[in-house]
């Protein structure tokens, strides 16, 4: 399983876990409010076998203003860990503003008055002309019904493009991903920007205009 699937997974335990506590779809839409994803750190420690079937465990661990943080731990056979994830999402209302974290879900974070702080990836070098630029066309199934490249999406373009330059890099069983969200895709391509060594690989991707979307970090794990 490719580590965007991975991902999928995560998301979709995040959205199962919501409905448990009765904020379903039909809470969000009366509000018109929604999730965004902001960052993702992704260990994945051994990806899952064909027809493995996996157990999930998430939680909210941490919020502040209009942020929350939630830990996603997936099993495989036998309790064998598949991947660790740290997922920070911001609330949005329908125009893409940021809302501030609901009080009613604060009593649902693992500890009382939990924050973090936010993921965040270094700029890109400036002055840097050492990557290799691979342009990847922007799918229609790449987006969500709100017209955002979902968050997954994101990581396997950055895959396409590092598989055309540093496949290597995507052949460890092991890895440690981690994105970090700057933009609204917009276009039909983007640009890549890959800059790839030994066990690690940096992807930053750009808008056909320049416009920094995403900036992502591979690090291959002993």
């Amino acid at each position: 399983m490719r580590a965007a699937a991975v991902l999928r997974h995560a998301q979709d335990l995040a959205w199962q876990h919501s409905e448990t506590l009765e904020y379903g779809r039909a809470w969000y839409e009366s509000r018109g409010v929604g999730w965004v994803v902001r960052s993702v750190d992704l260990l994945v420690s051994e990806p899952p076998r064909s027809n493995e079937a996996m157990i999930g465990t998430t939680a909210l661990v941490g919020f502040r203003h209009v942020m929350a943080r939630r830990r996603t731990r997936l099993f495989g056979t036998a309790g064998r860990v598949i991947a660790d994830a740290t997922i920070d999402w911001v609330m949005t209302d329908l125009s893409g503003r940021p809302v501030r974290f609901p009080a009613e879900f604060e009593p649902f974070v693992q500890e009382v008055g939990a924050t973090f702080t936010p993921e965040k990836i270094p700029a890109e070098p400036e002055g840097d002309t050492g990557g290799v630029v691979v342009t990847v066309p922007l799918r229609v199934a790449d987006f969500d019904p709100l017209g955002h490249v979902n968050n997954a999406a994101w990581l396997e373009i950055a895959e396409e493009a590092l598989a055309a330059v540093a496949p290597a890099q995507l052949d460890a069983p092991r890895r440690r991903i981690r994105l970090e969200y700057l933009g609204l895709a917009t276009g039909t391509a983007v640009r890549c920007t890959v800059r790839a060594a030994i066990g690690a690989a940096r992807v930053d991707i750009h808008d056909e205009g320049g416009s920094a979307l995403v900036r992502a970090l591979f690090d291959v794990v002993p």
